[in-house]
């Protein structure tokens, strides 16, 4: 950043005094490019070496055409062009130059943006490597690198109707293989792979190794996504006949991301993002997929990332905008107000007010929910503890999310939060939302049996929307379920799912479970549910999520410790 003051400060003279100096001392060409005077210059050693008359070209719009290779000055100058206009600042390309007598020589450039006084973009300062008259190729399985990929697909870009597809194709847990079997096996795996692409290739198709175990297949003919994706599948199958031919000894298969024509970008650096995205997302769907690039996907994965970013802002600026509120939960005979639920809202200055049901899984995949719930448990229990000066048996339900019990000592933290603040494990129950985790994780088990031993409560929350184990209920000695507002309209809509419920809440209460009904909106639904014996109620009906000052206000200050909104 200094030398870019420095530069920028500098007359004409002093300039090129220090470009002289630099020239001296390295056996790169040197080189810089004025923007304001359309000028170049290089060192004299680049004159003796390259198809160049002058050490000084100006203009360079036309004189620096004698020394590029034809066909990638259209790359040079759209590089060039973005350089000028301030939308790159730094310049790294391979391509190729003539040399004095007219031998082809990759070059290696690099430049930096150098901008002056006023904040205009005035120089490009950089260097020239050379490379060397072949094409550099990967040493493993004979492939064209990345700066090919690069150059093709910027000329590609050129065009005004561009036809094709790229497609990335990556080795599903290489990493793992490697660990595994050792490098060489891995090295192994990537020249047989390599032989089976170029097996299902049709003419006019080019290979590149990207990095690591990841191929780009890159096609410039029209030809329609059926055939790309028989392509796809024709190397998967290949794949899966080599094994079985070599017994098994390696088994792998491969993730694909498609990005067909019209494509959307202006740029190879957007090509390959858009491509990784495509093909993590085959990943993440399973694995030995192939996926094609979706605007609205990758769209609503950037949201995600702003949000999550939104979010640590938030968390970490002292929970600014998180505020908890509180939903009554009270006896289903006698309305009377036996505790509420904390529920966790965010008003941000970016999105204003955002559902939890959108920030909520954001945090738990960043987990950002760790310190969140952290302050979330803090908060509900101060709550509790102001609360019961009202109703001495005031009950508190904190939704606790599988990360945090995971990832972190939470019932140690919470046992410290009761003891300071003299609230007992009965005032807290626990919300934990059903998963296939509850079955599977002995960890997870292992949590809820500490929660029992602390005579802390346990609730599964939203049951009836996943996977519904009535036997895991029972090994995990839960204290009650809430059943999903889904569930109950169902049971108002459907005889059949009314029956269900039904037997859901009398079994419940065979083995010692309570039951909470929430989502209860009308009274035509409190009417109906009302006769299947439900132990609590939670919903609208009886009040809506309110900040603790207008939940005591609302409820508890009048001495009739009901709810009833309308």
């Amino acid at each position: 950043m200094e030398n870019k003051v420095l530069l920028s400060a500098m007359d004409n003279q002093q300039i090129t005094e220090v470009f002289q100096a630099l020239n001296q001392t390295s056996d790169d060409y040197f080189y810089i490019l004025d923007f304001m005077e359309d000028s170049y210059s290089i060192c004299n050693r680049a004159v003796q070496r390259f198809h160049l008359s002058t050490d000084y070209i100006c203009p360079v719009s036309t004189d620096l055409r004698e020394v590029v290779v034809e066909e990638d000055y259209p790359v040079l100058q759209k590089e060039l062009e973005l350089l000028k206009d301030g939308k790159k600042s730094f310049h790294d390309m391979e391509y190729r130059w003539y040399g004095r007598d007219m031998e082809i020589i990759w070059i290696h450039c690099r430049g930096t943006v150098v901008r002056g006084k006023e904040g205009n973009v005035r120089l490009l300062v950089g260097s020239i490597t050379e490379v060397g008259k072949e094409e550099k190729r990967d040493r493993l399985t004979g492939l064209y690198g990345e700066s090919r990929l690069a150059l093709d697909a910027e000329r590609m870009l050129l065009k005004e109707d561009g036809n094709g597809f790229l497609m990335l194709i990556g080795v599903d847990d290489f990493r793992e293989i490697n660990e595994k079997y050792g490098i060489d096996t891995g090295n192994s795996l990537l020249r047989e792979l390599t032989g089976i692409i170029r097996e299902c290739m049709e003419p006019g198709m080019m290979l590149y190794r990207l990095v690591a175990d990841e191929f780009v297949l890159f096609c410039q003919n029209d030809i329609s996504s059926e055939r790309v994706r028989g392509l796809y599948e024709n190397i998967r199958e290949n794949i899966f006949r080599h094994i079985e031919e070599e017994d098994y000894r390696n088994f792998y298969t491969v993730s694909a991301g498609l990005l067909a024509a019209p494509y959307l970008s202006g740029t190879y650096g957007e090509l390959v993002k858009y491509l990784e995205f495509a093909m993590s997302e085959a990943k993440r769907r399973g694995k030995n997929g192939l996926v094609e690039f979706s605007k609205n996907d990758y769209d609503a994965y950037v949201s995600r990332l702003e949000i999550k970013e939104e979010l640590r802002k938030s968390i970490f600026n002292n929970y600014e905008g998180f505020t908890l509120y509180y939903q009554p939960i009270v006896d289903a005979k006698s309305y009377e107000i036996k505790g509420a639920e904390a529920l966790l809202r965010w008003n941000s200055s970016k999105y204003v007010s955002m559902s939890p049901g959108v920030f909520i899984p954001v945090m738990e995949d960043s987990g950002l929910i760790i310190p969140m719930g952290s302050h979330v448990m803090k908060e509900a229990v101060e709550c509790c503890c102001r609360l019961k000066k009202y109703i001495s048996s005031f009950h508190i339900n904190i939704n606790l999310s599988y990360v945090q019990l995971k990832k972190t000592d939470v019932l140690e933290e919470l046992r410290v939060h009761l003891g300071m603040l003299e609230v007992c494990p009965e005032n807290i129950m626990l919300e934990i939302t059903e998963s296939g985790y509850i079955e599977t994780d002995l960890s997870f088990r292992q949590a809820m049996e500490e929660i029992q031993s602390q005579k802390m409560r346990l609730a599964i929350d939203d049951f009836g929307t996943g996977y519904s184990n009535l036997r895991y209920l029972k090994d995990l000695r839960a204290d009650m379920i809430k059943i999903d507002r889904s569930f109950g309209i169902r049971a108002m809509e459907s005889e059949y799912d009314y029956t269900l419920l039904g037997h859901i809440i009398e079994m419940a209460h065979s083995i010692g479970l309570g039951v909470c009904l929430e989502g209860v909106e009308t009274e035509e639904e409190l009417v109906k549910l009302q006769r299947l014996g439900p132990d609590f109620i939670q919903g609208y009906l009886f009040g809506r999520p309110v900040p603790e000052n207008v939940f005591v206000e609302k409820y508890l200050e009048t001495g009739r410790n009901t709810a009833m909104e309308n």
